[in-house]
């Protein structure tokens, strides 16, 4: 088996794995945005509460108004909340993790963004993945899956971004030549 030596790219840990290869990039946190997703997820967790109280007692309670409409209207709002819950509990796992984790080999590339035990994970076939490249618009490296643009390892500089996208593409897209676009 060949010997790979892997770049020194700021602090960003390669990790061969025996079936894929394990980056380590850090990322660091912002603070503010993070207290603001604190915020808005305890204010959704009262809202919750409160809604769900409220349902319960009109529709248990001693009759409303409305004894049908107003019930199925709270469970469809009820329904709405829940998926904002959902919307700003994925955003608080991805400004929380303080780093950046890929798993690629030739099958499949995994983007990790772990909190904990918790964390978002996407994954993606490595069929469908285009060659690495430097988003010059978001400044940072980035692939596409099919139409959609995937941006990765957005706190790195624009050199340690091309060096890690020079890296990616030699290692995995070795027949790629970006001058040829």
């Amino acid at each position: 088996m060949a010997t790979v030596n892997y770049p020194q790219i700021g602090n960003i840990v390669f990790e061969p794995l025996e079936e894929r290869l394990k980056i380590v990039i850090p990322e660091p946190r912002n603070w503010l945005i993070v207290a603001l997703l604190n915020l808005a997820l305890l204010a959704w967790l009262v809202g919750a509460v409160w809604m769900v109280i409220f349902t319960v007692q009109d529709v248990f309670g001693a009759g409303g108004r409305y004894p049908l409409a107003f019930p199925v209207l709270m469970l469809i709002w009820l329904y709405l909340w829940y998926r904002l819950g959902k919307v700003l509990w994925n955003r608080w796992q991805y400004f929380v993790a303080n780093r950046e984790i890929l798993f690629i080999n030739q099958e499949e590339l995994i983007v990790r963004r772990p909190v904990s035990i918790l964390g978002l994970t996407d994954a993606y076939g490595m069929d469908h993945v285009s060659p690495f490249y430097y988003s010059d618009k978001h400044k940072c490296p980035a692939f596409d899956y099919g139409f959609q643009h995937v941006y990765f390892a957005q706190k790195l500089t624009e050199t340690e971004g091309n060096a890690l996208v020079a890296f990616l593409n030699g290692r995995f897209f070795p027949d790629y030549d970006p001058d040829a676009f």
